[in-house]
């Protein structure tokens, strides 16, 4: 298993040796880009900005390949502009790897020459749940952006501490979602994956890969063999806490070990900076902590009104999203009751 420093000066040193003559920084006030090898860039949301979610770009030699369209309309367009820029081969793909509001409403940025590629499954997530989603939202994200705008505001601690960046995280997520029903025109992907598909070029090897439940119902991952680079979407976050409210969280951990078994070189999470392997372990670690605790829990005879009592484990505390934690613990902890019911009878 990678060590954390190893990880490190694995990342340095790639984006060091393959920056080439390509010196110029195509980071946005929304994300910065990330160069993994020639033609292989990670955009990563800045805290503040309106991404929210992560982003890939991928030229395969004659086709450039998005992989996600983050959260706001306007970042996918800096996106696009950012591949203009680089002179990359035109974008005939744009992947969604899950149904995730912060990953598929740029797509209506994108040319209707460009194919939108998932699952038929979350396909179908977005069309059902993207109306509904943004009728929601016209009710409660006024309101929230105003906590965490107040939040801010008040803010005297340490601005590089999880919790200002965390803040720094939901306050444009909250703002860009009260603006959502002016701007948004969902676009539904048109070609589906089943199992597999490859996206080939003359410049690299280029997989998408269905894999099943996980994070959501179905999830998609993009992989690169010759380069052991993997796109995985919300199936891993990187030192930020995963949302388990979906609720396949066995799934999830299966899923999550078939990746450690892929030994990726560099992958790029759906929340938080690329890393290794390591990305992929913390990850289900996490997942396996917070049912441990669940589980201690109720063998103590404690209750979900307990759950706010529980203190956080200490190597998480650095971690953003913070707030998951709770709503992750309570969703384990009535997992475990509802599989107790359902064995007993």
């Amino acid at each position: 298993m990678m060590k954390k420093r190893a990880i490190l000066l694995l990342i340095a040193s790639l984006m060091s040796g393959c920056a080439g003559s390509d010196k110029k920084d195509y980071s946005t006030t929304n994300f910065s880009v990330i160069k993994l090898a020639d033609g292989v860039y990670a955009c990563i949301n800045k805290p503040g900005g309106k991404a929210i979610g992560n982003s890939g770009i991928v030229d395969n030699g004659e086709a450039t390949l998005v992989f996600d369209t983050f959260l706001s309309p306007d970042a996918a367009d800096e996106l696009i502009e950012a591949v203009n820029q680089m002179k990359l081969s035109p974008i005939k793909y744009v992947i969604n790897s899950h149904f995730d509001n912060d990953h598929v409403r740029g797509n209506q940025c994108f040319s209707p020459a460009v194919k939108i590629v998932s699952t038929k499954r979350t396909a179908e997530l977005i069309k059902e749940e993207e109306p509904k989603a943004i009728a929601e939202e016209k009710i409660y994200a006024k309101e929230l952006y105003g906590y965490y705008d107040s939040l801010d505001r008040a803010f005297t601690g340490d601005t590089a501490s999880a919790d200002y960046v965390t803040i720094k995280l939901m306050k444009p997520y909250f703002e860009e979602l009260a603006q959502s029903h002016l701007k948004i025109k969902t676009r539904m992907p048109d070609t589906y994956v089943e199992n597999e598909m490859s996206l080939d070029g003359s410049r690299r090897k280029v997989i998408l890969i269905d894999k099943g439940a996980g994070h959501t119902e179905s999830d998609l991952i993009m992989y690169l063999p010759d380069e052991g680079i993997l796109f995985t979407g919300d199936l891993v976050f990187n030192k930020a806490h995963p949302y388990l409210g979906y609720g396949y969280t066995e799934e999830l951990k299966a899923k999550l070990a078939e990746l450690e078994l892929m030994k990726p070189r560099i992958v790029v999470p759906g929340h938080g900076d690329p890393g290794g392997v390591e990305a992929i372990v913390s990850t289900r670690e996490y997942i396996e902590d917070i049912e441990r605790i669940a589980r201690e829990m109720k063998d103590a005879g404690r209750t979900i009104e307990d759950i706010s009592e529980i203190p956080m484990p200490e190597k998480y505390k650095d971690w953003i999203v913070g707030n998951y934690f709770q709503s992750n613990l309570k969703y384990m902890f009535n997992h475990l009751s509802l599989s107790v019911k359902t064995d007993g009878n």
